[in-house]
């Protein structure tokens, strides 16, 4: 599957909006560099240009030439994304996990009905307990 640059682009300002672009940018720096580097221009530690490189200049994916610096990161931003944003990716989103998901909406259903259920079997207890009078022997 492919991944396309605007799915990327969806999901990396969705994790910076949740931790700020530095972080992210430096996230995506230190693993780069940890996987060995290459032509790219990030440095670790250097946040500035890290964030000035990614989200200033590549993602916006204005030319072929910033999309391909994107592209040649993607196995580093798949290492880096964090799970709660990574289904984002079109990768991600197979008929399995579909199925995970229409279960676990089906299972937070049953367990909604269970819940109410219970309540209202509690509120028939409550009614039935206030209504009866005290019996003094």
């Amino acid at each position: 599957m492919k991944i396309k640059h605007e799915h990327i682009q969806c999901v990396l300002l969705a994790w910076a909006a949740e931790v700020g672009q530095a972080n992210v940018a430096n996230a995506i720096a230190d693993e780069y560099q940890r996987q060995g580097g290459g032509s790219l221009p990030l440095i670790a530690g250097n946040a500035w240009t890290n964030q000035q490189n990614i989200f200033h200049r590549w993602l916006d994916g204005r030319t072929a030439q910033r999309r391909n610096k994107i592209r040649m990161l993607l196995p580093t931003i798949l290492a880096v994304l964090p799970r709660s944003i990574r289904h984002r990716l079109s990768i991600y989103d197979t008929l399995e996990r579909r199925a995970l998901l229409a279960a676990q909406e089906a299972l937070g259903k049953a367990i909604d009905a269970h819940d109410d259920a219970v309540d209202a079997l509690y509120q028939q207890v409550q009614a039935s307990s206030i209504t009866e009078s005290p019996r003094f022997h």
